[in-house]
């Protein structure tokens, strides 16, 4: 018997209603488990960016053999457990051209865009993550979702260009009841109906949409470019509103679980390792019940300032303060930081590679897209910024590899993750950066 794939699973548990929805089943799939039988629908792919300021230490996180099987190093080594699963890229430049390097800034910006930024703290094009949103959230209730495990909204680095960076979620509990509060409704129960305000605001913003072309007749260039951006964000929220009034369709078999308590959201260590996998995991659950098909997670802002409780000077301090160890050729507590970033990275793919999906699981069905704003925060350097993209992007990336770039821009990597991702774009960047090669060896 064909069974729908939004098929939910509902109860009672301790007076208040439970909700789980079940995993592809034999009956949902066609028989390389890969795509719907009753439609020929592909399991979705999903696209997630993961930041962390500071960046590693060259020496301890560059593997000396480039290709398949190379070394795990002592930063890579947390991320071990995911190393046939993931790629790294090392080696990779930011060309900032005749602009200057802005101190953890440049880096940032010009692999999230693949444009050397011409302002501190603006990006000069829509992030990658909004580009691959275009294509890959029509039809889900968000276009793309944020969080800062650190606590600032503004620890976000999703822009739609220029100073419009998109805010994040600054608590588990909010990012819960963003997901899962009020507007989230059990897609299995009788009771499931449209929102009439949202039918309401729906209407509204199509009667504005309606008459702008009267409007911008009497606009200047900038303000012309000001009220695209606009409408551009107008039609966004149409979309979305869209979705809400179509039921959501679930993918894989999680339970929602219930709302997290207040907790304590800052830089400090012990605070930032709580929260990031209980962030990653409620991110997860919106990737696998299509809320979103885009998860932006960043662990801190560049120039990160996470600290070790009773350390008086914090990760960005230590970066410039440390002295290198003359026998171990590095700095030593900067080293220390650096793992901490890896495993941090580490939980976020554990909870995506934890939920079965299809032939495999959510990690296998996604992309994550991992990236710094520096490689030797010493000197603010932004040339061999490491770089790794996790996941199988369902079947369309080969993944085991570590990629030695050997000064090629940065936006390669850009690029082989918008292909990986089913976009039909042939470049991307700007300047010294624009590039239309991508690892093609990485793609399948």
């Amino acid at each position: 018997m064909a069974l729908p794939r939004r098929t939910i699973l509902r109860g009672m548990f301790q007076g208040a209603t439970a909700v789980m929805a079940v995993p592809f089943l034999d009956c949902f799939l066609d028989g390389k488990g890969q795509a719907l039988a009753a439609t020929g629908q592909r399991i979705p792919t999903r696209f997630s960016t993961f930041f962390y300021g500071l960046g590693l230490t060259t020496s301890l996180w560059v593997p000396k053999k480039a290709g398949l099987d190379y070394e795990t190093t002592v930063q890579l080594k947390p991320l071990e457990p995911f190393k046939k699963k993931m790629n790294v890229f090392s080696g990779m430049r930011v060309m900032v051209d005749d602009n200057p390097n802005f101190q953890h800034w440049s880096g940032n910006a010009a692999i999230a865009t693949g444009i050397a930024p011409t302002k501190v703290s603006q990006f000069d094009s829509k992030t990658i993550d909004q580009t691959i949103a275009d294509t890959i959230s029509r039809g889900t209730r968000f276009k793309s979702v944020a969080a800062a495990a650190s606590g600032d909204p503004k620890h976000c680095y999703s822009s739609l260009g220029g100073a419009n960076t998109l805010p994040a979620e600054p608590s588990p509990l909010s990012l819960y009841t963003r997901l899962f509060g009020p507007g989230f409704q059990d897609p299995s129960s009788g009771a499931w109906k449209p929102d009439p305000q949202v039918m309401l605001q729906q209407s509204v913003l199509s009667a504005v949409t309606d008459e702008r072309k009267d409007f911008m007749r009497n606009l200047g260039a900038g303000d012309r470019a000001r009220m695209d951006q606009y409408f551009t964000s107008v039609r966004d929220t149409e979309l979305q509103m869209a979705a809400e009034l179509q039921r959501p369709d679930v993918v894989a078999k999680v339970a929602i679980p219930a709302a997290p308590g207040e907790m304590p959201v800052n830089y400090a260590l012990p605070n930032v390792r709580a929260v990031t996998p209980l962030m990653a995991r409620l991110g997860a659950l919106a990737l696998a019940t299509d809320q979103t098909r885009v998860f932006n997670l960043a662990i801190s802002e560049p120039g990160s300032n996470i600290f070790v409780p009773g350390d008086p000077l914090g990760y960005h301090v230590t970066t410039h303060m440390e002295a290198i160890d003359p026998v171990l050729g590095y700095q030593p507590h900067v080293a220390q930081y650096n793992i901490y970033s890896m495993e941090l990275l580490a939980s976020v793919l554990q909870e995506l590679d934890a939920i079965p999906e299809g032939d495999g699981t959510l990690l296998d069905h996604s992309l994550v897209f991992a990236y710094s704003d520096q490689s030797y925060a010493k000197i603010h350097a932004v040339d061999g910024i490491p770089i790794m993209l996790a996941g199988g992007a369902s079947g369309r990336m080969k993944t085991g590899y570590h990629i030695a770039g050997g000064g090629n821009a940065v936006s390669r990597v850009g690029l082989t993750a918008m292909k990986a991702m089913g976009l039909s774009v042939d470049s991307w960047g700007k300047g010294s950066m624009e590039t239309r090669n991508a690892y093609t060896e990485l793609l399948a």
